[in-house]
């Protein structure tokens, strides 16, 4: 059953799926526990909740109604809200951090730029994150590799990497940029995931070319990568790329 565009079993796979975060993403800009945050692009939640645990009040924007409703399930209390980043449905001045997860680069840069400074308060942080592929599973997904290799998009990473071209954004060159906030700051985490057989194929499944397959397609597919994967789990190594900045 499709929902919103996409089909239903995108959201779930995402969710299974997808990595999260390193916890220490929430310590670069040195935020009090009492600031209130904001997150742009939320999706499921994958970061979202860990906003909530550690911020007094987290606004999370998304703007596809299907992913808010994983949101909410996920994160039960949290404001999610319908939005875009370069339509914030937010006052001025309002939020001390806005967080960006595996996202920025969908944005319109300085129309995003120019309505996150519009919330900001001054001297507020911006973190912006994705997680990048740092090596090859283990132990090797071959096999899945070679099933994959016809469908998969010449301009991404294979078979992990999840952007394309150089994951850093060329905002930070636009002169509203340079004008309205302080230098950039990055850092390189380590963020190992680990995952069942069922959540590696959850994992390609998120993938927009395997997920909007015709199911007499998909299913094949799914079955095949199924009946490769033989271990009890599988590590796939991401390194969590951050960068900060403030207004």
């Amino acid at each position: 059953m499709a929902t919103d565009g996409m089909p239903r079993h995108w959201y779930e796979d995402y969710e299974r799926g997808r990595p999260g975060y390193p916890a220490q993403v929430l310590d670069v800009a040195e935020l009090s526990s009492s600031a209130t945050a904001l997150e742009l692009a939320a999706g499921t939640g994958k970061l979202t909740r860990q906003l909530v645990s550690r911020f007094a009040h987290v606004v999370a924007v998304e703007p596809d109604p299907g992913m808010r409703r994983a949101l909410v399930a996920g994160c039960p209390g949290v404001e999610a809200i319908d939005g875009t980043a370069e339509r914030i449905p937010l006052v001025d001045d309002s939020v001390d951090a806005v967080f960006v997860a595996q996202a920025f680069h969908w944005f319109d840069n300085e129309a995003a730029l120019v309505e996150i400074a519009r919330v900001l308060r001054p001297g507020g942080a911006l973190v912006v994150m994705w997680n990048v592929a740092n090596g090859p599973a283990v132990p090797s997904i071959t096999a899945v590799e070679e099933l994959l290799a016809p469908i998969w998009p010449r301009d991404f990473g294979f078979p992990l990497d999840m952007m394309s071209g150089d994951w850093a954004p060329t905002a930070w060159n636009l002169p509203f940029a340079e004008r309205t906030f302080d230098q950039i700051r990055e850092v390189r985490l380590a963020n190992p995931q680990t995952l069942d057989a069922q959540g590696l194929i959850a994992y390609f499944g998120s993938m927009g070319w395997v997920a909007n397959l015709p199911d007499e397609e998909r299913q094949p597919l799914v079955d095949a990568m199924r009946s490769h994967l033989t271990a009890a789990e599988y590590v796939l190594p991401w390194q969590t790329r951050v960068q900060w900045t403030s207004r």
